[in-house]
């Protein structure tokens, strides 16, 4: 139920109009964005996360930069990224969901958005908010 919950907001985000407030994602402090709790955040995605369901899909969080590698490739997608409070679209916070601290991680240059839906030690749950697809990653060795 309440994975159906967290599906239909993300639809309704897709379907409404996007608008609000820039936010620079060349910050390099990522915490700062989102307030207090980003920096536990923050600090729990450094690392090398494996997706659980295509083992060569891997995703690092070092300092303020998100990389990913999947599949062949044999070059890491290295973009600066933001923790920010609210999903993001073309710079700007979106007004259509309730906001929650440090919940999102938007990379401004790719303009994609991921809501963190579970973070923990072990396990990171995102939520790609172009299409609303559900990413779980563990983490790697």
């Amino acid at each position: 139920m309440r994975r159906t919950s967290k599906i239909l907001a993300v639809i309704a985000l897709i379907l409404c109009g996007f608008q609000s407030s820039h936010l620079n994602a060349k910050d390099k402090n990522p915490g700062a964005a989102a307030g207090d709790d980003a920096g536990i955040n923050l600090k729990m995605l450094q690392g090398k996360w494996q997706a659980v369901d295509d083992k060569s899909d891997f995703l690092v969080f070092e300092n303020n930069h998100r990389k990913e590698k999947g599949g062949g490739e044999t070059e890491w997608d290295d973009e600066v990224f933001v923790l920010t409070d609210k999903p993001m679209r073309d710079g700007k916070e979106q007004d259509t969901l309730a906001k929650e601290k440090a919940r999102y991680i938007y990379c401004e240059k790719s303009d994609m958005c991921w809501a963190i839906e579970e973070l923990t030690a072990k396990k990171l749950v995102l939520i790609y908010m172009g299409r609303g697809r559900l990413l779980e990653y563990r983490r790697a060795k």
